[in-house]
């Protein structure tokens, strides 16, 4: 099991930005207004801090531990803004930084790692329905989310939840 002192400083700071990475993975792919955006970074946070209970790893658990003691503030990843393409691979690239770590340092967690990066991921998809008008119809996953989840599971070398 690995904590934080088990990686370098980049490392650290990609393995901790990867769930804000994959939530943003999702709301870039279909941005669905204000409320929406608050509703699907409300999400990210919120799985954050359900993942520190039960059979987590012990990083998801670091993880979520930092962002419970720091009142739900967790890591973002350090992106291009602007171009929402140059921005999505960017989110794509801190993900796969932060599994390629884990799996180097501690294998026996990245299978779980990944689990919960696709979690944070489908929570946040599901968190704001997209096409309606104030709150009336809409899905709860479009199409581009489900794109944009299936660009993560490839990215994380998974199928998609």
């Amino acid at each position: 099991m690995s904590t934080k002192s088990d990686y370098s400083a980049e490392e650290w700071n990609a393995i901790a930005g990867a769930p804000a990475a994959a939530g943003l993975l999702v709301t870039l792919a279909d941005p669905s207004g204000v409320i929406g955006i608050t509703k699907e970074a409300m999400a990210v946070g919120k799985a954050i801090a359900e993942s520190a209970t039960g059979d987590a790893p012990e990083i998801v658990k670091d993880i979520a531990g930092q962002a419970t003691s720091t009142q739900g503030k967790y890591n973002l990843p350090d992106v291009p803004t602007g171009d929402r393409a140059q921005t999505k691979d960017a989110l794509i690239a801190t993900i796969k930084s932060a599994v390629h770590a884990v799996e180097t340092k501690s294998p026996a967690e990245a299978d779980g790692y990944k689990f919960w990066l696709s979690s944070v991921a489908t929570k946040v998809s599901q968190a704001a329905k997209e096409g309606g008008v104030l709150g009336f119809g809409g899905t709860r996953v479009s199409g581009a989310e489900q794109e944009a989840l299936a660009q993560l599971a490839d990215a994380l070398g998974t199928k998609p939840h």
